[in-house]
This record gives structure tokens, C-alpha cells and sequence, in this order.
């Protein structure tokens, strides 16, 4: 189990270095993690990079959790299902992130409900995993209002607000605490 969390921390490591390297590089707070890859024009690398950690996160969850369900047959594995589905939302959102060269309206639809449900997936797995759901509440709430006061920049199109970044953040916070949590208790 040790070996999961390490390599689960590499992800996170890598990720949250990525973002903070990206806000001190360019000083700008993005519409969203994806348009990240518009500023460097990177985007093989950021399809790649979020199909191959959200896939590694499709084979974290149901391992750290194996048989936990919404409380009917304990070997179902449902809320484990939940954020496998979450994942692989993601992991396709990332795929088809914004290009601005070949963006159309149906890769960008993918996009969006693709991130949507799949950042919805990951906070109903923790919801019912027996997280604290008013401290989710409490910070989603706080990133959702900085979304809107802080403006959201993208290349070559007016600002916007800023709301599906921060709450993408959400959502690597979350992550990352129940990462944190399970090396903590690995190597305790």
C-alpha cells in the first residue's frame, strides 16, 4: 500500500508544482487548469499528462477504498465506482481541453460536462466516504465567490471570471488531503 500512496504523491507533487510554477511563471489566474496549456502551447503534453494521472487515479480509489458502498451489499464497491467515474470524466475533459486552432462546439461541450460531472463525481465520493461535508461546503462556497471577484484570463479572448479554476482547486484539495491522509497513516 506504501508503494500507492508514494506514487499517488509523485502525481500530486508534480501537479501542484505544475500549477504554482504556472501562476508565478505567467502571473495570471486562468479560466480554468486546462487553458494552462494555451500559454505554454503545450497541449500533447497536458492531454497526455491528465489522461495518465487521472488513469492512475482510476486504479487509486478503488484500491485505498476497496469495499466501501452507499451502505447496501458491502462487496459492491459503488462509492469506489463513483470516483472511478469521476476520474475518467476528467481524464476525458483533459483530452478534449480547449485548442483554440481546432476548437469547435463539440469538443468544447465535452469539455465542460466532462469536467463538470466528473469534479461532481469526486465531491459526492467524499461526501459519502464520511467526509466532513460542511467544511466541503464551507470551501467550495469561499472558492466559488473568489471565482467570481477574481477575473479569469485566457489568450486572445476577454476576461471571464475565474470560477471553474478555483473550483478545480476544490477538487485537487480534496484529493490531495485524502492522499496526504493515507501516507500519513501508512507510514504511522
Amino acid at each position: 500500500m506504501i508503494v500507492i500512496n508514494v506514487i499517488s504523491l509523485i502525481f500530486l507533487v508534480a501537479l501542484v508544482a505544475y500549477i504554482v510554477c504556472f501562476l508565478c511563471k505567467y502571473r495570471v489566474i486562468p479560466q480554468s487548469l486546462s487553458i494552462t496549456a494555451e500559454y505554454s502551447g503545450r497541449y500533447t503534453w497536458w492531454k497526455l499528462t491528465m489522461c495518465i494521472s487521472m488513469g492512475w487515479m482510476s486504479y487509486y480509489y478503488p484500491t485505498v477504498y476497496p469495499y466501501r458502498s452507499f451502505y447496501l451489499e458491502p462487496d459492491y464497491g459503488l462509492l469506489p465506482m463513483l470516483a472511478v467515474a469521476g476520474v475518467a470524466g476528467l481524464s476525458m475533459a483533459g483530452y478534449y481541453s480547449y485548442f483554440p486552432g481546432e476548437e469547435d462546439k463539440q469538443t468544447l461541450m465535452v469539455h465542460k460536462i466532462g469536467s463538470f460531472l466528473g469534479a461532481v463525481c469526486i465531491v459526492l465520493f467524499y461526501v459519502f466516504s464520511g467526509s466532513n461535508v460542511w467544511q466541503i461546503l464551507a470551501i467550495f462556497a469561499c472558492l466559488l465567490a473568489l471565482g467570481f471577484l477574481i477575473k479569469g484570463k485566457r489568450k486572445g479572448y476577454p476576461d471571464g471570471n475565474s470560477v471553474v479554476f478555483w473550483l478545480e482547486i476544490g477538487v485537487v484539495y480534496l484529493v490531495a488531503s485524502d492522499i496526504i491522509d493515507h501516507f500519513l497513516q501508512n507510514i504511522g
